[in-house]
């Protein structure tokens, strides 16, 4: 069992898991035809604005290392991989940039032992398995203390599944605060071959 923060040191297989799809009329938003946002996901990248700009910003994270994870997001797919029980919520976040892992049990907080005595909190709950997932973490910046409150939340439009992450973080001290909102649709096909550089240090979204 891992907490948060944890390397992938094996890559996702070949292919990928389509998200669960319910059974029912697909124009019907009714919870019984969600189904689960379990299988994995593709930023869509022309709705919105998925940049994580803002969020990095709050962060402290250096110019040049956001217009990177920037360029990288542009030129290639972001993929999250989701297995989500009755009592766990884990995730795998891939890209050129990213390559991070996190587990956790639903209800019970995640303490992650980081670099120069510093300590990452996190806990994960749900008000709909599957469906939905709220996790919030207190993390240590290089601007100083920050709350992060990423949620996920799957939804219906049209027939088209959607996975929309709201992602807020708010500086302690400065009180500075930024809101992303990101949407996912199901992913088929073959992983990310990763960069050599993606070590998951830059934001840990």
């Amino acid at each position: 069992h891992f907490c948060i923060g944890d390397r992938y040191r094996r890559a996702l297989s070949k292919t990928t898991t389509m998200p669960t799809i319910g059974v029912g009329e697909p124009d019907t938003p009714m919870p019984s035809t969600l189904g689960s946002m379990n299988g994995t996901w593709r930023l869509d990248k022309l709705r919105g604005k998925p940049s994580m700009r803002g969020y990095l910003e709050t962060m402290g994270v250096p110019e040049l290392a956001i217009e990177a994870h920037e360029k990288g997001e542009e030129d290639h797919e972001t993929l999250h991989t989701i297995e989500f029980s009755d009592t766990h919520f884990k995730i795998k976040k891939q890209s050129r940039v990213t390559d991070l892992g996190l587990d956790l049990k639903l209800g019970e907080e995640c303490l992650a032992n980081l670099p120069g005595d510093r300590v990452k909190t996190t806990i994960a709950t749900t008000e709909n398995p599957g469906q939905q997932v709220k996790i919030v973490s207190r993390m240590p910046t290089m601007n100083g203390m920050a709350n992060v409150v990423d949620t996920k939340t799957l939804q219906r439009e049209g027939s088209l599944l959607v996975l929309v992450q709201t992602l807020t973080i708010k500086n302690e001290l400065s009180g500075k605060e930024h809101t992303t909102t990101r949407y996912f649709v199901p992913h088929q096909g073959a992983s990310i071959p990763l960069a050599a550089t993606a070590k998951g240090s830059v934001g840990k979204k």
